[in-house]
């Protein structure tokens, strides 16, 4: 019994060890790269990751209850994303991206870098500028065209129409 307590008490020991190493290895990342008390923005598609924990000012997302922005020490949120236009700000610097749909979580930092961190998971993600708004009105016309004799060809007519209104608006 003795023997087991030891190895409980040299396991905890080595799990502490690991936890506070992991945490010096981030702070220390955090430190000399200079970043603190920024957002740090996660950015994924499951084809890729455009950003992972870049130091941006702030991001604006399209919500399903309307459209909000986030900056550093903003309020802890999950938040479901709906077809819109993803505004990634870093100083005078601004970048768009066309989400089809995703979530937002945002937490608190977990260190003493006071760096947030915003993760972006998007089904669909890509630049606004790749966006061809010719194209999509193409689309759209074949959507609005095609028969809608069963339940299910209405519904992919509208879902595919609001979806690609979305894509040409993202695109002007």
């Amino acid at each position: 019994a003795q023997a087991e307590l030891l190895v409980r008490h040299a396991t905890a020991g080595r799990v502490r060890a690991a936890m506070a190493l992991r945490a010096a290895r981030f702070l220390r990342f955090a430190e000399s790269a200079g970043i603190t008390n920024r957002l740090l923005l996660t950015l994924t598609s499951p084809a890729e990751a455009v950003m992972v924990k870049k130091p941006v000012d702030s991001v604006t997302v399209p919500g399903t209850e309307g459209t909000f922005t986030l900056t550093n020490n903003h309020s802890l949120i999950v938040s479901q994303l709906k077809a819109g236009v993803i505004t990634v700000r870093d100083g005078q610097d601004s970048k768009d991206y066309f989400i089809s749909d995703g979530f937002l979580f945002y937490n608190h930092p977990a260190d003493g870098s006071g760096c947030c961190k915003a993760e972006i998971s998007a089904v669909e993600l890509v630049p606004t500028s790749s966006l061809d708004k010719d194209r999509a009105a193409q689309v759209l016309t074949e959507l609005l065209a095609a028969p809608k004799d069963t339940e299910w060809d209405r519904a992919r007519a509208q879902l595919g129409a609001a979806l690609v209104n979305q894509v040409i608006k993202a695109a002007e």
